[in-house]
């Protein structure tokens, strides 16, 4: 397995690219801002970019897809309900004359918002392939309704649902307090210790989260496994 990460825009937005060393495919997740440095990551790591997939709907991590999409021809995917959270009318995603990009070194303008075409709308359970490596959705709504997981091996790439010692906010669009402790709960109780990625910050693992992270404590005391 080939695991890259690159940080994008100015929430320093994690973008991941997990790929098979066999085939030269990858999946990039979360494709914030900074189009012209995300193609330069895609470029020098020779990788073939078969998919390309949203943890949830938020402008930090989606603002770059269509321009990727248009660059590599992957696949976008996003869960079924984070798709209406694209629409140029919802303010959680369409940030105009409030975000800028940096489009290249010096080069700095006001970010005009597309929205992406998704072509395929991801449900609990649902899995895709590359090469060797398959992906699985784990639906972990709070941040927003459609906010996802994906588990790979012994991997969880949790978007903005799990950080180190935190969790995503849950007072924007669509995000529940409700949803999230339950979330929580059921990243803990999964079986085994996984390495966690998240949407933003440093990588931690399950283990150390059962362990260190409050607000999973709180999920786990409310709707955890008894």
């Amino acid at each position: 397995m080939i695991m890259r990460v690159i940080e994008t825009g100015m929430f320093h937005t994690n973008c991941y690219m997990v790929g098979d060393e066999k085939t030269g495919e990858c999946v990039l997740f979360d494709p914030g801002a900074s189009i012209t440095k995300l193609k330069e990551f895609i470029d020098e790591n020779g990788m073939k970019v078969k998919y390309i997939v949203l943890t949830h709907a938020h402008f930090d991590h989606v603002m770059a897809a269509p321009a990727i999409k248009a660059y590599t021809g992957a696949q976008l995917m996003i869960h079924e309900r984070d798709a209406h959270l694209l629409s140029p009318e919802n303010p959680d995603v369409n940030r105009k004359n409030y975000l800028r990009e940096v489009i290249s070194k010096g080069d700095v303008r006001d970010y005009e918002y597309e929205m992406p075409v998704i072509d395929r709308l991801l449900t609990e359970g649902d899995t895709f392939e590359v090469g060797e490596l398959t992906f699985t959705v784990l639906h972990t709504p709070g941040h927003t309704g459609g906010s996802s997981t994906f588990l790979c091996g012994d991997m969880l790439l949790t978007g903005d649902t799990l950080f180190k010692d935190a969790c995503g906010r849950w007072d924007m669009n669509s995000g529940s307090e409700d949803d999230m402790m339950h979330s929580l709960a059921r990243l803990h109780d999964l079986e085994g210790d996984y390495r966690v990625f998240s949407g933003h910050g440093r990588p931690t693992t399950l283990a150390q989260e059962r362990m260190n992270n409050t607000y999973m404590r709180t999920g786990v005391a409310r709707y955890g496994k008894k």
